[in-house]
């Protein structure tokens, strides 16, 4: 099994007032579940943020959590489990969930960890992820699971000298294209002798399901089936 090799790149920033800032740069990571082109609702929450999720090999999580000290929880694909009850492998391999099921093969060997910004500012004012290609050019494609990306992350530490990250821009290097669930299919038909897309009702889109029912979301972009967030984001903690 080969391992995608990430890098860490970490450029210090001028204070902001008394905090210190810099720019957390995570480099070929491999992604799933981006929204970045318009925010969804946070897990059993009204309020709405950006997020994506980022695998990255050993050597970067150390740098990550030794050198950086970022304040994130980090899980290895096909190992490590959720925090809350009932637990459960948190990024399962094929041979671990049942067949058709969203799999973590691609990343196996890997450590996954979310980072997110929030629609709003704590002033209010609206807050954009920055979405490009190689050139720097708009990439305004959704983004599949699976893709290769560049990740930039704003940060500041906190009175623990950790890091509290948001995510700030995504770098588009190698593009898997999203694939929506119950899109338009196809039927083979021996009777009619041909092979048909079939039609489908556009329909809102559906947010995770909470307390055992889905919700709709107008506005929401597909969520290739989002797992539940971790418990130790500190996105809220941040002052801006």
């Amino acid at each position: 099994m080969t391992i995608q090799t990430t890098k860490i790149i970490v450029k210090e920033l001028p204070k902001s007032g008394s905090l210190e800032t810099l720019n957390i740069y995570v480099m070929n990571t491999t992604v799933f579940y981006p929204v970045v082109h318009e925010p969804q609702k946070k897990y059993q929450s009204e309020d709405r943020e950006y997020s994506i999720l980022c695998f990255v090999d050993e050597e970067a999580k150390d740098k990550l959590l030794d050198e950086v000290l970022v304040n994130k929880t980090f899980a290895l694909v096909g190992k490590d489990k959720t925090s809350k009850p009932p637990r459960r492998i948190k990024f399962p391999l094929s041979s671990q969930v049942e067949e058709g099921k969203v799999n973590y093969d691609i990343v196996d060997g890997m450590y996954g960890f979310t980072v997110a910004r929030p629609e709003f500012s704590k002033q209010g004012k609206p807050m954009t992820i920055n979405v490009i290609d190689k050139d720097g050019n708009e990439f305004t494609d959704n983004i599949g699971n699976g893709s290769v990306c560049n990740i930039k992350m704003f940060a500041y530490r906190n009175q623990d000298d950790q890091a509290v990250v948001m995510l700030d821009t995504v770098q588009v290097i190698e593009h898997v294209p999203y694939e929506a669930k119950g899109g338009s299919g196809s039927v083979e038909d021996d009777i009619l002798g041909v092979t048909y897309k079939t039609k489908q009702v556009n329909t809102p889109a559906e947010t995770p399901v909470e307390n055992g029912q889905k919700t709709n979301s107008k506005s929401a972009k597909p969520d290739q089936s989002k797992p539940e967030p971790d418990s130790d984001d500190f996105e809220d903690q941040l002052p801006f």
